[in-house]
């Protein structure tokens, strides 16, 4: 028996705490000390309930919502532009044809930064891409006829920045700690446990893949004693294996949602392979 591991940080963050909320709640109920996490739960309380004040705050902005649908527009208004431009790569005219490659390389530098990125890095290239778009660039963008593009885009930004401002204001005075630094300590503290939970149970001759039949002995590939056609719950007598069963029950309930969810993604990209949204490769935290 081993703890389950999912991408703990591609949680939403209401998923995510909510995750944690039924870990400290597994624990409690197994008991800390009887699983050998005492310590270790003492420094975790403390960052777990500031979490929560600073997720309070998130839910309780006016401008949340405001925020991600101007995210969500100016992310729109991009990919158009660049559906636009990949059209005139076939242009018949050989400088306009031309024009479409440099002004979609251009487009492809700034991409990723653009659509998987967290808001004020996304802001900073959309900056940078417009600066080059009427830089550089501004003679192809004119002979391609995309000035209507560029000017939306260019307006798409300052309304993001304008409720972003907002917001901002807003937050004076609350909580100053990143709710997404909280998030990298508190699941830091949570895979400690993770680790020093399987390890013991390594020690008492418990972990791996396999589960413990009644007679204390490795199963292999049987699924074990069932009754009516389902699977009798195996217990050991130690407490870190029996808080392990019902914990990873609980983890496969969240597996299951990060699988779904990837599916869709990749779903979603093959039909639309220029319509991408958040990057599954990345181990930052998912910012809402």
């Amino acid at each position: 028996m081993k703890a389950i591991r999912i991408s703990i940080h591609q949680l939403h963050n209401e998923e995510w705490f909510d995750l944690h909320t039924k870990y400290k709640g597994t624990v409690n109920v197994h008991g800390s000390e009887n699983i050998g996490l005492k310590k270790l739960m003492d420094s975790y309380d403390p960052v777990y309930l500031t979490a929560d004040g600073l997720l309070q705050v998130i839910r309780k902005s006016a401008y949340t919502s405001e925020v991600a649908t101007a995210d969500k527009h100016r992310k729109t208004i991009f990919r158009g532009l660049t559906t636009v431009t990949k059209g005139s790569l076939n242009q018949p005219l050989e400088n306009k044809q031309k024009a479409a490659i440099r002004v979609f390389n251009v487009l492809q530098v700034y991409r990723k930064s653009v659509l998987d990125s967290t808001y004020s890095e996304a802001s900073g290239a959309l900056h940078n891409l417009l600066q080059d778009l009427s830089g550089p660039r501004a003679a192809d963008i004119t002979l391609l006829g995309l000035g209507d593009w560029t000017n939306a885009l260019t307006q798409a930004e300052q309304a993001f920045q304008d409720v972003y401002g907002q917001r901002h204001d807003e937050s004076v005075g609350k909580p100053k700690e990143d709710f997404k630094t909280v998030r990298v300590q508190l699941d830091t503290l949570y895979n400690a446990a993770i680790d020093i939970l399987d390890a013991q149970l390594l020690i008492d001759g418990l972990g791996g893949d396999t589960l413990l039949n009644p007679d204390n002995e490795t199963s292999g590939e049987e699924s074990g004693p069932t009754e009516d056609g389902l699977p009798i719950r195996e217990t050991s007598g130690n407490a870190i294996y029996d808080f392990m069963v019902d914990w990873n029950e609980t983890l496969k309930k969240f597996q299951n949602m990060l699988h779904q969810r990837a599916g869709r993604r990749a779903k979603n990209k093959s039909e639309n392979p220029d319509d991408s949204d958040d990057s599954d490769d990345s181990n930052q935290p998912v910012e809402d």
